[in-house]
């Protein structure tokens, strides 16, 4: 189950909220770091340290949308 929610649930969680809070905020480094305060809570509450690697991948995931979001915009914004 742990696997599953890893590797699926959480990466869609983390894209989805960083493509609504970029729409919100509109500042591409709110998400990632909204990210990485609450996925690092979840790592010493929820999980155990290991969990810290994935921590890392979604905050990058999360600059990745983030920043994408923010191409997008200023290509339509140009356009």
């Amino acid at each position: 189950m742990e696997f599953i929610w890893v590797l699926v649930v959480c990466p869609i969680i983390v894209a989805v909220t960083s493509i609504i809070g970029y729409i919100l905020v509109r500042r591409w480094f709110v998400m990632p770091l909204i990210t990485f305060i609450v996925f690092t809570i979840f790592t010493f509450t929820i999980f155990n340290e290991t969990f810290i690697i994935w921590v890392v991948v979604y905050t990058i995931l999360s600059v990745i949308i983030s920043l994408m979001m923010k191409f997008v915009k200023d290509y339509i914004i140009s356009s």
